[in-house]
C-alpha cells in the first residue's frame, strides 16, 4: 500500500493486490486509489480501478512489483500503518 504525502484523512491511498480472480480461471492484479485502506481482499471497487489479467500467479506477482516500483518512482510512499 502507498500513500500520496503525510497520511491523513484528506490524502489519497494507492492499493496494489495480485491474487485470483473471482472465478478462479486467471490471476489478476487489481490498483486502486481511495481516502481510506480497504482491507477487505476480496474488495471490488465501483470505479477507478485498473485491472491486469495473467496466466500464472508469478506474472501477477511480477506485475504488482513493477506497478509498485512505478508507483514509487513517480511520488508515492509506502505506507506500513505506523508512518503517520
Amino acid at each position: 500500500m502507498l500513500y500520496s504525502g503525510a497520511p491523513s484523512p484528506a490524502k489519497k491511498f494507492r492499493q496494489i493486490v495480485a491474487g485470483p480472480s473471482e472465478d478462479r480461471t486467471f490471476y489478476e492484479v487489481r490498483i486502486f486509489e481511495g481516502d481510506s485502506v480497504q482491507m477487505d481482499p476480496d474488495f471490488n471497487a465501483v470505479g477507478g480501478v485498473e485491472y491486469y489479467s495473467h496466466d500464472t500467479i508469478e506474472a501477477a506477482d511480477k506485475d504488482a512489483d513493477a506497478e509498485r516500483d512505478r508507483s514509487l518512482a513517480s511520488g508515492w510512499v509506502l505506507y506500513d500503518g505506523k508512518n503517520r
